[in-house]
């Protein structure tokens, strides 16, 4: 091989080799990385066990951490309306496709779409304003927000099940849904690691609405966010934005947690299992929730491939097999937030989101970071 400064032919070492070919890897694995991944995704979604879940329900103990200051509850301004209490008769959808998704290095406008939708009835056109003055204070709100390759029609159609799932679990506790919908619908190209990571970083910006969201939301109200695969990303980016993080260079001025009782839910997380480490991506996430359920399912097609986005670059999902030994170290005290719960003879070899709503018995596993009924009780006595 010609030397590049003096033009002699020079065999390559056997070290040379090893690296080039390292080099290509990332190359070479790009081509069958959308076979593999749609492949997987088919051939393993099959119906899930009926095994029946143990996990213990009281969320763990959570770190004292200081509040962060700033940000205010934005209630609906003087001259609108305000509503009855609608926490029982249906749920709320909010869309963000209308609300900008390059950011530019400035502060986004939050110009949500709302409906609404009652129960034994079709959804109608509503607004941030209606939705902040009917959510009821005092009665839990989960905000549920999906993962990648879902449009609108789906999201809509999907949110109706979510919800009759959530309440099977109520045992008599109250909770209000907003169904968090983003701009994550993408045709596939044969460059799907690409497409992946573009839908991936979307969800990033997404969390940037999320965090302004909960601004709308009575501070009175304990706050619940579910995630599901990037749907996770949206929501470790919004809490982390809320202890006065960047996300892509963009901070917010005013959403802050400040105390808010704030419970998150992971499923099926597609997140790398170092990112809310110190000094990593979402370092200050922590800081804005009581405690993290973290759904772990090692059978997962889905987040098997997730590391062939960028080989030798991307950590294997925290959503696979949890938190590492070193992970739990670099955490230190916070790292009790953290619970992972193994869900895969439950959930299955597959990533789709039916296979989660679909059981019941995982909903009560999750009903005390959805309905908070420690709180409740607490509050009652």
């Amino acid at each position: 091989m010609p030397n590049n400064l003096t033009g002699e032919n020079r065999p390559l070492t056997a070290e040379s080799t090893m690296r080039l070919r390292l080099l290509a890897v990332p190359y070479c694995l790009r081509p069958i990385q959308l076979t593999a991944l749609a492949a997987l995704i088919v051939l393993f979604s099959h119906a899930p066990t009926s095994a029946q879940l143990t996990v213990e329900t009281v969320p763990p103990a959570t770190y004292e951490s200081e509040d962060v200051p700033f940000g205010e509850y934005a209630p609906p301004s003087e001259g609108e309306p305000h509503y009855s209490s609608m926490a029982d008769s249906g749920y709320w959808f909010l869309s963000t496709n209308n609300c900008p998704q390059s950011f530019d290095h400035t502060c986004p406008q939050f110009c949500p779409i709302v409906l609404r939708r009652e129960q034994c009835d079709d959804f109608r056109r509503s607004s941030l304003a209606e939705l902040s003055g009917g959510l009821e204070p005092g009665v839990p709100v989960c905000i549920v927000i999906h993962g990648s390759f879902v449009d609108t029609p789906s999201a809509c159609h999907e949110s109706g099940f979510v919800w009759n799932w959530l309440r099977s679990a109520s045992c008599g506790n109250r909770m209000q849904m907003v169904y968090f919908s983003w701009p994550s619908f993408k045709p596939l190209s044969i460059f799907a690691a690409n497409d992946v990571n573009i839908l991936g970083r979307q969800a990033a910006r997404n969390g940037y609405y999320l965090a302004e969201l909960i601004q709308h939301i009575p501070p009175e109200c304990p706050i619940c966010i579910l995630g599901h695969s990037h749907g996770t990303r949206v929501a470790s980016a919004g809490l982390h934005l809320m202890a006065g993080g960047r996300i892509q260079g963009i901070c917010h001025p005013f959403a802050r947690a400040n105390g808010r009782q704030i419970r998150t839910v992971f499923a099926a997380a597609a997140v790398d299992h170092n990112w809310l480490n110190p000094g990593k991506r979402y370092d200050r996430a922590l800081y804005s929730t009581e405690c993290i359920l973290n759904l772990t399912n090692c059978k997962d097609p889905a987040l098997a491939v997730y590391p062939l986005r960028m080989p030798l670059f991307v950590k294997r999902p925290i959503g696979s097999t949890g938190l590492t030994g070193w992970d739990r170290r670099q955490l230190g005290r916070m790292g009790t937030k953290i619970r992972d719960y193994d869900v895969s003879r439950a959930v299955g070899a597959s990533h789709l989101w039916p296979y989660y709503f679909r059981n019941n018995d995982l909903a009560m596993a999750m009903r005390n970071y959805v309905y908070f009924p420690d709180r409740i009780t607490a509050a009652t006595n």
